[in-house]
């Protein structure tokens, strides 16, 4: 088709092509971008259309193009929902690991020997190996498992009784 007859189509139909996707869609600005889509494919394609059926031809194509529009939209809707739902389970179980560490860590502060605080700091936070730990801190390897072992069953013991 030339463009002499798509503008003659455009300037026949646009306000019913219009009128059926804002029907269709209930939103101005998706309705004319879908009637323009229209223009824009049959621009680019040539359909096989009779000249006295082109008016139906439009029309099928918008009532075509609004159902994308609304399945998409629909999919996208899906999509939003559960990164949403995702979004607030991901934060509900970080605050409740947020409130186990700080009960930990009261815990430990409050029930555990200095020695045994500092070794645990060592250890677990910066990540140091036993021997690092046993010289950092002055003693034995021996003595470093013996206060991580002793400290690691007794937070076990505290957390299970007070889950």
């Amino acid at each position: 088709m030339r463009k002499k007859e798509i503008e003659t189509l455009f300037r026949q139909h646009y306000a019913a092509m219009y009128r059926l996707a804002r029907t269709i869609l209930y939103d101005a600005d998706e309705s004319k971008d879908v009637v323009s889509d229209v223009f824009v494919r049959l621009l680019h394609a040539t359909p096989s259309v009779q000249p006295d059926k082109m008016e139906s031809y439009l029309m099928m194509a918008v009532r075509n193009r609004c159902l994308d529009v609304l399945s998409h939209k629909s999919v996208r809707e899906q999509v939003e929902k559960l990164l949403l739902q995702e979004m607030k389970q991901r934060h509900i179980v970080a605050r409740s690991e947020d409130e186990r560490l700080d009960r930990l860590m009261q815990y430990i502060e409050r029930e555990l020997p200095p020695l045994s605080q500092r070794i645990l700091r060592l250890r677990f936070l910066r990540e140091m190996t036993y021997e690092e730990v046993a010289q950092e801190v002055g003693v034995s390897t021996a003595t470093v498992y013996n206060h991580l072992s002793q400290s690691v069953q007794r937070i076990k013991e505290y957390f299970s009784i007070n889950k």
